[in-house]
């Protein structure tokens, strides 16, 4: 029998993503290989009928596998079984048995800044992307994780926002980490992943992004995030599907306020009328949460948003690369950590980078930029190499996308 991995894609394979029959499957189960073992009468006693019955009596792990190892060479997997599988997601109903990325995740553990996912319409204004864009600047100034789903409209605004400050930003797609979708984005999602981002998705390589998979993939959306940002949503929309999933799952839903003339507003406007809380700038919804931001970081956020703005007044266009970020948005840094306590010894078993990495931050935190520059390596290495630490809790991240060698 193969391992732990491969018996989750194989399961996740047999009952589709977002299925009902996952609380069912964990509940009786708990593990991958518990399920592979189990017999239908087993199977039946949880409750699993029908097609998903059929599917997990047939023990053949060959497609499992081989899905494996495509998936390997696109990136990395994450299972319930993970200690970097987010914390968030095991709580929502029905969790995602496999998640197939790209990039470096933000820690998104309860004693980490909260993510705020901001989501709207595709079929946006021209305020709505510069209202999206520039509050996700603010945000990310905080060191809030910016999370949407990659689209155009609105998503893209709220990824550009992050990513103009500097912040972290992660795509969750409705499809394979292989499917170009949608083209037209394929910059935004390389600039992602080279600015330290990460694309995330639950459906294996090759599925592409048909009109159901929306649906499934938001409840993701609002189940990493803390809060959930809502710019222009029309009455019928994917972002008021999102936000139902917060409500659900306990998570604030905030509402940047629209037109009333504006069609792309009207599914918003009524969320504000329902009770969700209007925001104008990043410290209404960073007050929220004030055990995570001190005054002098929810003024940096929204320092970022009017700088935004100032930029937009003095001719910008309306979409910019990166590069062309005004300078006054940088994600904002956190009071320096109190260096206490024994620093966690580095295993021997990982790789010289990650030992180079370790001895470069084990007296002082350092961003992932400063970690290149000091010791000549790539992007691509130093994220690898604090994955690797972290994996084996040497590392922890702090606000700003900062990293320190733990401390017992």
């Amino acid at each position: 029998m193969s391992d732990a991995l491969t018996c989750w894609i194989w399961v996740q394979r047999a009952v589709g993503a977002g299925s009902s029959d996952v609380p069912r499957l964990l509940e009786a189960f708990s593990t991958a290989e518990a399920i592979y073992r189990a017999d239908r009468a087993a199977l039946m006693r949880a409750g699993i009928r029908g097609r998903t019955l059929e599917a997990l009596c047939r023990k053949d792990l060959k497609e499992a596998d081989k899905q494996r190892e495509r998936c390997a060479r696109l990136g990395w997997m994450l299972t319930p079984q993970d200690e970097l599988y987010p914390e968030s997601l095991r709580h929502i109903y029905s969790p995602p048995l496999v998640l197939y990325g790209k990039g470096r995740l933000p820690d998104f553990s309860e004693a980490a800044v909260p993510a705020i996912a901001m989501v709207g319409t595709r079929e946006c204004t021209t305020y709505g992307i510069h209202a999206a864009a520039a509050l996700s600047a603010g945000l990310a100034a905080a060191g809030c994780p910016i999370i949407s789903g990659g689209a155009r409209g609105i998503d893209r605004a709220a990824h550009e926002g992050a990513l103009y400050a500097g912040g972290s930003t992660v795509i969750l797609q409705a499809c394979g980490l292989d499917v170009n979708y949608p083209f037209v984005n394929r910059d935004l999602r390389r600039q992602v992943l080279e600015n330290g981002g990460a694309i995330l998705t639950e459906f294996a390589p090759g599925t592409i992004a048909h009109r159901g998979n929306f649906r499934i993939r938001n409840r993701l959306i609002s189940g990493l995030a803390r809060g959930v940002c809502i710019v222009e949503a029309p009455s019928v929309s994917g972002a008021l599907i999102t936000a139902r999933a917060a409500r659900d799952q306990g998570r604030d839903v905030f509402v940047v306020p629209g037109r009333v003339t504006d069609e792309a507003s009207a599914g918003s406007n009524a969320l504000i009328r329902e009770g969700a809380a209007l925001v104008a700038c990043p410290s209404d919804i960073l007050s929220e949460y004030p055990q995570y931001f001190n005054r002098k970081l929810t003024e940096d956020a929204d320092r970022g948003q009017a700088a935004y703005y100032e930029w937009l007044e003095q001719g910008s266009k309306q979409t910019l690369k990166v590069a062309d970020a005004p300078a006054e948005i940088a994600v904002a840094s956190a009071p320096a950590a109190e260096v206490t306590g024994e620093p966690k010894a580095c295993p021997e078993i990982v790789s010289d980078t990650a030992r180079t990495v370790y001895a470069c931050i084990i007296t002082e935190e350092l961003a992932a930029d400063e970690i290149c520059e000091r010791e000549g390596l790539t992007p691509g290495e130093v994220f690898a190499a604090l994955t690797e630490l972290e994996l084996f809790g040497c590392v922890e991240s702090r606000p700003g996308k900062r990293y320190i060698v733990s401390r017992d």
